[in-house]
């Protein structure tokens, strides 16, 4: 079996009378997918017949036992299908499974008719049940008979098929040549008059179609009817009707030989031909011609004319007499093709060449045409020549057009783009001027004028330099709209300032302005073809749009430049919009901006030389007065150096009104500030103290006469000072002179040693200043000590003395950090003992919660627990005071008298602090149970105790009468008796000086001074709420009756 995959080579056709057509493109071999005409001559198309087929019992129509066997039949009934499929191209890895349920659905379905196969450019091939859409260049059809069962048997009879292949015109022409027109012809069962108006009107079609087909290949075919060669010219004489339809075709004839003589080759061809289309006319010219010779010598046309010249002789004269002259025709285009040949070889080496490598090619072009033009004898007019020379600017704009890409114009690729149309512009303005050159030399050296229409030969090349110089200017506007530079976009600029995102957001709306009228000039079809008008129209809307943004861009400008404040922010944005300084209208606005940059600079110069001219009276802090002066007067010639340094690297800047006075300002300036340094530096010189190494000769310190036991250094200050003016003039690279060198040379040794000594004075002021008159007392042998080690850098070290000063700074700092560290001591200890008396303060000794009700001997009960807690706890800070004060007083135990005498105050001092301490913890706790019980004026108190009302007979046979339980004098004194408990708690705690001290101050216990004064014991809280107030108090506001 033949692979159902491999197209046939031979016609595919159905069993059935119908027709198929098949056509073919001009490269296609013949193929007819149609089956041979029958003998019945009539273009009646009989009925399909498959009534039999449907009248079939269903038991007749085959039928698969086993599905297994269904699935091989349709299988088989599928491959016969694709057998019979005539394209090319066609694989069974290229059939989808998409097309295999479409070819299923057309064979179960018997109301789908129609299965067209064809290539599909995406998803070939493709298996549709209608035309497709668009133009394909091979197809397969099979047409369902109606209402028909397709099966494997019946496959002939009821489906019809075929091919199509090439264009509709050729296989129209091969089917009314081959088919209809001999049956039409040779049929003998039409009525006469019928017949005679058919084929007449058949005859018109047959001649019109086959002029149409074969003018598009470039040939003139003569048809002559079928039914002339039938006939001898005796016998057609007697049939008028077959005269007038001969004559009719020979009438064509004659038309068609008039077109073909008269034809002209420049309208022929067009006004954008170039010269290989002038060789390839004229050689398809001489072509055509002989062909219709070797068409007149045929025996079909010979049999004709002769029918015609015994029926007709007008007509054949006519013709006769236009057949002579193709053979002069035919030798007019021989010659001119053999001498535009001469131009074939350099053309086509020119069409290999682009725009930037043409121009040295064409002074031999231009020699070669004048050889035609001289030597040709039909070729040598003035029309013709011209139009040559057309057709070479034609070949020019056409290598040109060639190079440029409209797709990468206006997607930004400015730079390559610009130079393709540079090299193009070039390339056609060569083009013009070597022709005139040669122009110029021929009328010089030869007797006949050069007289041609240069209008007529560079009217396009002049439209097209046109048309490339306004593209060069779509790529310039790119770039100065749109910041393209090869395909992309540069880096948005970074406007600075408070407007710099207003201004930025504005640039973006330009930048999509100017793409939105870049798009729609791109749209406009055909901008290379130099005829076309609508190029105008878009161009011109274009530039109408961009003088819009230009203003729009000056507006930018403007408003970019109102924060500008300095020359370097001013050149920047110069430096942002430079390359819109090719536009005249931008360019002034940039031209104004770059006149406000200068003058920015120039009010610089103005207020730097306002500071030089009161420099005298200004020193920078931290610098001596000369040197300060002079490095100010640097600085300002390094603030006015910057600015101009910008100005003059900024090379795109153009000249403007006072730059020049701008730059002799500035030199002026800079002399000036050089000259000012100068004068400072003598005056300093002139000013130094030859003798200026006598002032180290001093001691390092010094008792400091302000403060009072403080120490200072003791250096010498105009020494200091001359130091600091060395160092900085130095940094200005001025020579030192030779009399201040040594104090120079030793600067490091002498600040060093400086520093060195201020750190021994700070830390000998810093304990000095810690303590007050009393710890001066306390740490006056260490105090003493320290001035005992200090005291050689106040008498006999001096600032000379090299070596032995090292030794006793190090020396005076370790004997500091150790009194340092007892000063820390001792200030910690103080916090300490600070500490703790504020917490005795707090450790409140009666608790009273607002929430609880006492009841009976609760409350006492409860006081007593909560005050020994509270006891635990106030003997634990207690001991740590005194543990603290012990372990300070090991730095005292071993000092003489004065100093035990000073620790017995302090610490006198520090136990009047614990006993002021109980006081307020005594003072708060009494009041605190006075404000449960009184209120504190502006809201009542809660309810503090709870009261039983009993009835109680005092002897057996009285009167009961009401009583409390508890009574209230006993409540009264269950209260007044936590003055006592409070007392009676903090009675253990000892004195500091009994703890601390050998010494007995004979002074009274801490909690008998609580008790008993007048003012701060608890007599004063009792004062306040005596015993009837607390009853009163107890009776209005703190019982809760039960």
């Amino acid at each position: 079996m033949a692979d159902p995959w491999t197209p046939h080579s031979d016609s595919s056709s159905s069993s059935m009378s119908k027709q198929s057509i098949s056509g073919e493109g001009h490269s296609k071999s013949k193929h007819t997918s149609s089956t041979p005409a029958p003998s019945d001559l009539s273009l009646e198309v009989p009925e399909i017949a498959v009534e039999e087929m449907e009248r079939k019992p269903a038991s007749q129509v085959p039928i698969s036992d086993t599905p297994e066997e269904a699935d091989s039949y349709t299988k088989r009934l599928k491959e016969t299908f694709k057998k019979h499929l005539a394209l090319s191209g066609i694989s069974k890895e290229s059939w989808t499974d998409e097309n295999e349920r479409a070819l299923d659905k057309f064979i179960s379905d018997p109301s789908i008719r129609l299965l067209i196969v064809y290539h599909d450019p995406f998803t070939s091939p493709r298996v549709d049940y209608a035309m497709p859409a668009q133009v394909v260049e091979q197809m397969s059809y099979f047409i369902r008979a109606e209402d028909s069962v397709i099966t494997e048997e019946s496959f002939e009879s009821s489906v019809q098929f075929g091919s199509i292949k090439g264009g509709a015109i050729e296989g129209l022409l091969r089917f009314m040549n081959g088919i209809h027109a001999p049956q039409v012809t040779l049929s003998t069962t039409w009525p006469e008059s019928t017949k005679n108006f058919y084929t007449e009107n058949l005859h018109r079609f047959i001649t019109n179609i086959t002029d149409s087909r074969f003018k598009l290949l470039g040939s003139t075919v003569l048809y002559v009817p079928l039914e002339a060669l039938q006939h001898r010219p005796e016998e057609v004489i007697q049939n008028k009707n077959l005269v007038h339809r001969l004559e009719m075709v020979i009438i064509h004839w004659t038309r068609q030989i008039k077109e073909v003589l008269s034809a002209q080759e420049i309208g022929e061809m067009g006004d954008s031909s170039g010269p290989l289309e002038e060789i390839s006319f004229w050689k398809s010219r001489f072509a055509d011609l002989a062909n219709i010779s070797q068409q007149l010598q045929k025996p079909g046309v010979r049999h004709m004319l002769k029918i015609l010249q015994l029926c007709s002789p007008f007509y054949t004269s006519q013709f006769s007499e236009l057949a002579k002259h193709i053979q002069d025709f035919s030798l007019q285009a021989q010659s001119n093709i053999s001498f535009l040949s001469l131009l074939k070889e350099p053309c086509e080496e020119l069409a290999q060449l682009k725009p930037c490598d043409i121009a040295p090619k064409l002074p031999h072009i231009i020699k070669l045409i004048r050889v035609i033009w001289v030597n040709s004898s039909y070729y040598n007019t003035r029309e013709r020549i011209t139009a040559l020379f057309g057709k070479m600017s034609n070949e020019i704009i056409r290598l040109c057009r060639r190079e440029i890409s409209l797709d990468r114009i206006f997607q930004g690729y400015v730079i390559s783009s610009k130079q393709i149309l540079n090299e193009c512009i070039q390339c056609c303005l060569a083009w013009k001027e070597i022709y005139l050159h040669t122009s110029q030399l021929h009328h010089k050296h030869s007797s006949q004028g050069w007289l041609l229409s240069e209008t007529s030969i560079f009217a396009l090349v002049e439209a097209f330099v046109q048309r490339c110089k306004d593209l060069i200017e779509v790529c310039e506007c790119q770039q100065q709209f749109a910041r393209r530079e090869e395909g992309e976009q540069a880096q948005l600029p970074c406007f600075a300032g408070r407007q710099g995102l207003e201004v930025t957001q504005n640039l973006l709306n330009i930048e999509a302005t100017f793409e939105k009228n870049l798009q729609v000039l791109g749209s406009v079809k055909d901008i290379l073809d130099v005829r076309n008008t609508s190029w105008h129209d878009g161009y011109t809307r274009f530039r109408s749009e961009v003088k819009d943004l230009e203003v729009m861009m000056q507006n930018l400008i403007s408003s970019a430049f109102e924060t500008v404040k300095s020359v370097e922010e001013g050149v920047q944005l110069l430096d942002v919009f430079k390359h819109l300084s090719e536009r005249e209208a931008i360019k002034r606005t940039i031209d104004t901006k770059m006149v406000d940059v200068y003058n920015l600079f120039n009010d610089e110069l103005s207020l730097v030389n306002k500071v030089l001219c009161r420099i005298s009276s200004l020193t920078p802090a931290e610098m001596p007065q000369y040197a300060g002066q002079a490095h100010l007067a640097r600085a300002l010639h390094t603030q006015i150096e910057r600015p101009m340094e910008v100005l003059q690297n900024a090379n795109f800047l153009p000249d403007v009104s006072g730059k020049e006075g701008v730059h002799v300002a500035y030199a002026q300036l800079c002399r000036n500030l050089d000259e000012k340094v100068r004068r400072i530096f003598t005056d300093w010189s002139q000013s130094l103290d030859r003798q200026c190494l006598g002032g180290l000769n001093q001691p390092l310190m010094i008792r400091c006469q302000e403060k009072t036991g403080l120490l200072d250094v003791n250096f010498n200050k105009n020494l200091l000072k001359m130091i600091n003016e060395i160092h900085y003039w130095d940094r200005l690279q001025f020579e030192i002179p030779h009399y201040v060198t040594e104090v120079h040379q030793r600067r490091e040794e002498l600040l060093n040693l400086k520093e060195n000594v201020l750190l021994v004075v700070k830390d000998y002021n810093r304990i000095i200043t810690a303590l007050n008159a009393e710890e001066m007392g306390l740490f006056s042998e260490r105090i003493r000590f320290l001035n005992k080690k200090f005291q050689p850098g106040l008498t006999k070290l001096h600032w000379s003395t090299k070596g032995t000063a090292n030794v006793f700074i190090n020396d005076c700092r370790v004997h500091a950090n150790k009194v340092q560290l007892m000063v820390d001591e001792y200030k910690v200890a103080n916090l300490a003992v600070s500490k703790f008396c504020a917490e005795i303060s707090d450790l409140l000794l009666v608790r009273v919660d607002g929430k609880i009700v006492y009841g009976d001997l609760e409350f006492q009960e409860d006081q007593k627990k909560h005050q020994h807690s509270q006891l635990l706890r106030l003997q634990a800070a207690h001991q740590e005071m005194v543990n603290i004060l012990a372990k300070v007083y090991m730095t005292f135990q071993t000092d003489g008298t004065e100093v035990q005498q000073h620790w017995v105050s302090y610490v006198e001092k520090v136990d009047c602090m614990v006993q002021e301490a109980f006081r307020t913890n005594v003072k708060r706790s009494l009041q605190d149970l006075s404000k449960a019980i009184n209120g504190d004026g502006k809201t009542p108190p809660n309810p503090l105790f709870r009261v039983e009302v009993v009835l109680k007979q005092r002897t057996p046979g009285s009167t009961a009468q009401v009583d409390f339980s508890p009574s209230l004098p006993k409540l009264a004194q269950m209260v007044n008796s936590i003055s006592a408990q409070l007392i009676h708690t903090i009675s253990g705690f000892k004195r500091l000086p009994e703890l601390l001290t050998n010494q007995n101050l004979q002074k009274k216990p801490i909690h008998r001074i609580i008790a008993a004064h007048p003012r701060r014991g608890i007599a004063a809280v009792q004062q306040e709420g005596p015993t009837a107030h607390v009853l009163l108090g107890l009776q209005q506001h703190t019982l809760a009756t039960a």
